[in-house]
């Protein structure tokens, strides 16, 4: 078996021999020292490392005949994204070895580092979409020529945004979750959960003309996972995932007052903590009575970083009607947590 090393320093023999993206070897400028070797193919696995390889094959070198150029490979029409490398082929034979000329829309290519004219074809790196068109490979020799001519249709690539992102929330929420598509249009959207295609149910539901929305209703915990929106147009996929962690959110109070007594006109403050999933809203009564905020009443209410929500109530001036059972309620859609102390106010 003959075998061609290229390395470190391309030699004479190499600088004949081309092999391209798709597997085809190519021998130019043929030699009748060719005929001696068996050649082979031999394929790797790009992630399992197995090689195959091919039964061999010898090669008949006769005396050159003077023909007319005959094409070998050639190529008709491609659809890629943009940024992506491409080979048009166009291999010729014929004895004078033909000569080659590449044209885009009926004119020669003009110079551009990114294209690279090759015995095997075309080769076209790092694509752009104006490098769509008609591209035509012409090969002639004295004796005759023969063209061949193909569509290139350069694509953008499909993005996909899946938010939110990582969320963690209780059980009985109602989630949206937003796949945006930028790119080429007339794409389909699929929803997967845990790598199964989501089947819409009392609690799942797929919306948006696009199919863009995936609502989940009343959820519950089995419906924690991983959640995947996959755009997809003509072969050309990409995606985008969010992980869903869905918990025992039921509010409950972590910080709270105490009770007191204070002197009429002696301002006083307090503080309601509380954690649920999703995070919780604090509201506030004084002996069963909502309390407003008005001039004597400042209330005010946080989330920090952490999901513990922070509510104030502050009363700058109290009068003994100021005094009783002071209430905060924590409330999420998981359900509720209460606190209550007595503040009097009266003098000492």
């Amino acid at each position: 078996m003959g075998l061609v090393i290229c390395a470190p320093t391309p030699s004479f023999a190499c600088n004949r021999f081309s092999l391209t993206s798709f597997g085809a070897l190519y021998i130019s400028d043929v030699q009748k020292e060719d005929a001696l070797s068996t050649y082979r193919c031999i394929t790797r696995h790009k992630y399992s490392g197995e090689t195959r390889q091919s039964n061999g094959a010898r090669l008949s070198v006769m005396d050159a005949n003077e023909s007319s150029p005959t094409i070998l490979d050639s190529f008709q029409a491609g659809e890629i994204n943009a940024g992506q490398s491409i080979e048009l082929p166009c291999a010729a034979g014929g004895y004078p070895s033909p000569t080659v000329r590449w044209l885009k829309d009926g004119r020669p290519l003009p110079s551009d580092a990114r294209w690279t004219r090759r015995l095997t074809g075309l080769t076209i790196s790092d694509l752009r979409l104006e490098d769509s068109g008609s591209y035509a490979c012409e090969v002639t020799n004295s004796f005759g020529s023969k063209e061949v001519s193909g569509q290139l249709h350069v694509i953008d690539p499909l993005r996909v945004t899946l938010s939110p992102k990582n969320l963690k929330t209780g059980i009985s929420s109602t989630l949206f979750f937003t796949c945006s598509v930028e790119g080429s249009p007339e794409y389909s959207i699929s929803w997967y959960r845990n790598t199964e295609p989501i089947v819409p149910d009392q609690h799942m539901s797929i919306q948006g003309q696009h199919n863009d929305t995936l609502q989940i209703t009343a959820a519950q915990k089995l419906h924690s996972g991983a959640y995947q929106c996959f755009a997809t147009r003509k072969g050309h996929t990409s995606q985008d995932f969010s992980i869903i962690l869905l918990e025992d959110g039921t509010p409950r109070i972590v910080s709270s007052f105490s009770e007191r007594v204070v002197n009429p006109g002696e301002p006083f403050s307090l503080m309601c903590g509380a954690k649920g999933a999703p995070p919780p809203s604090i509201t506030w009564t004084l002996d069963d009575e909502p309390v407003v905020r008005d001039s004597t009443y400042k209330t005010s209410q946080y989330t920090l970083s952490d999901g513990l929500t922070v509510s104030h109530v502050n009363v700058s001036s109290p009068l003994i009607r100021d005094g009783g059972v002071y209430r905060c309620v924590a409330r999420n859609s998981a359900g509720s947590a209460e606190y209550q102390a007595r503040i009097n106010v009266h003098p000492e």
